[in-house]
């Protein structure tokens, strides 16, 4: 009975696993990883917590240099209010990362690049040695950073102070933060290029300048969703979403981007080589 037109035969063997499955979405990809790794996750964000502490401590003060004159001028009076705001703005930057010490960078992104391409990472081994064996390089590009944020931020209030009386430093005004805004997007290139390849700063900064020209738009992209994700929940549920800073939200921007990069340095250099 049980083989009667080869129905219910469970001795014959099935269709199997095909050999050449269909890729997941990549989107799906990523949730896979992010729930998997959840608690490394908060781990590496506690960890780079703690190192980066001198960058998140400064952060409201730079973004202070950006935002004085919008403040001055818009309906925020009250200064807990003004702090909050330059504390999610300030945070936006450390997450990018603009705002950031270099080597705690490194070996951050190192564990991070390894979770996105779904590769091992111990989290305070990797995290030591690539702060360490990129020291050099991660403290130079941070006081660069530094020096061009701060230059930026001066110049930006310089110029919207007299563009009510003058177009054209309105003109540059608006130069100066296009100017800045690809300048941000070269960061998510620039520290997965520092721990992956032997890069020169010069090189480095010249290839994420490239890569924030032809991904323009990609990168406009990223860069829009980590800036949703760190500073509305700043500045809609503040204790929240502080909270969310000190425990998850570093590491999960940081994800995202190198989520994001890790193929486009796969397509355009790694397979070169």
């Amino acid at each position: 009975m049980a083989d009667i037109f080869g129905l219910f035969d469970y001795t014959k063997p099935g269709p199997g696993i095909p050999k050449n499955p269909p890729p997941k979405p990549r989107s799906i990809v990523f949730f896979e990883i992010f729930f998997r790794k959840f608690w490394h996750l908060v781990k590496l964000n506690l960890l780079f917590l703690v190192f980066n502490l001198p960058a998140i401590v400064v952060m409201p003060f730079i973004s202070h240099l950006f935002l004085q004159r919008v403040m001055n001028s818009g309906p925020i009076s009250s200064s807990i209010y003004e702090l909050e705001f330059y504390f999610a703005a300030g945070a936006v930057l450390v997450c990018i990362p603009v705002l950031t010490v270099g080597p705690a960078q490194a070996g951050f992104t190192y564990v991070l690049r390894n979770f996105a391409g779904e590769e091992h990472a111990f989290l305070w081994e990797d995290f030591k040695e690539q702060a360490f064996s990129n020291a050099r390089q991660s403290i130079l590009v941070c006081l660069i950073d530094l020096f061009v944020t701060v230059t930026v931020g001066l110049d930006i209030n310089f110029y919207l102070k007299i563009s009510d009386k003058n177009i054209f430093s309105t003109g540059i005004t608006a130069f100066i933060i296009m100017s800045f805004l690809l300048y941000i997007m070269m960061h998510m290139y620039i520290y997965p290029m520092m721990i992956t390849f032997r890069l020169s700063v010069k090189q480095i900064y010249k290839n994420a300048f490239i890569f924030s020209i032809i991904k323009f738009f990609p990168n406009l992209g990223i860069f829009s969703l980590c800036f949703i994700l760190t500073s509305l929940p700043l500045l809609l549920f503040p204790t929240g979403g502080v909270l969310l800073f000190f425990l998850i939200t570093m590491s999960m921007t940081g994800l995202i981007t190198n989520f994001y990069v890790y193929p486009v340095l796969k397509k355009y250099m790694i397979a070169k080589i």
